[in-house]
């Protein structure tokens, strides 16, 4: 049976969103600029579910440099301009959390959402 490529792409889509190992997630998120011009991470809400480990692949594909800042689980990281840096935690306590660049903060806006 031949599937639709829209199906396959939908999956892949899914089969990257889930945990690759007993309770951890993996996520690769890049810092783009919109067509209007703002830096943002993307993709910008993070989901995991309570007791995961979170590794985060943090690719800065501008010149300067972008934070990415989840203070409740005390990630703070600087990504220099074209440069990748990896930061991993464990999500021990559910929620919404705010996710943002500490360093331009009216750029970069998203969340974390941690399930029970």
């Amino acid at each position: 049976m031949k599937l639709p490529a829209i199906a396959v792409g939908v999956m892949l889509c899914v089969a990257l969103a889930l945990p690759v190992a007993g309770g951890e997630i993996a996520l690769t998120v890049v810092n783009i600029e919109t067509p209007q011009g703002v830096k943002i991470w993307e993709p910008a809400s993070v989901v995991a579910k309570k007791g995961d480990t979170v590794a985060l692949k943090l690719i800065n594909r501008h010149a300067d440099e972008h934070g990415y800042e989840i203070a409740a689980f005390n990630v703070k990281e600087v990504v220099d301009g074209n440069k990748t840096k990896d930061v991993s935690f464990k999500a021990d306590k559910s929620g919404i959390f705010p996710i943002k660049c500490h360093l331009h903060p009216a750029h970069v806006v998203g969340q974390l959402l941690v399930l029970d």
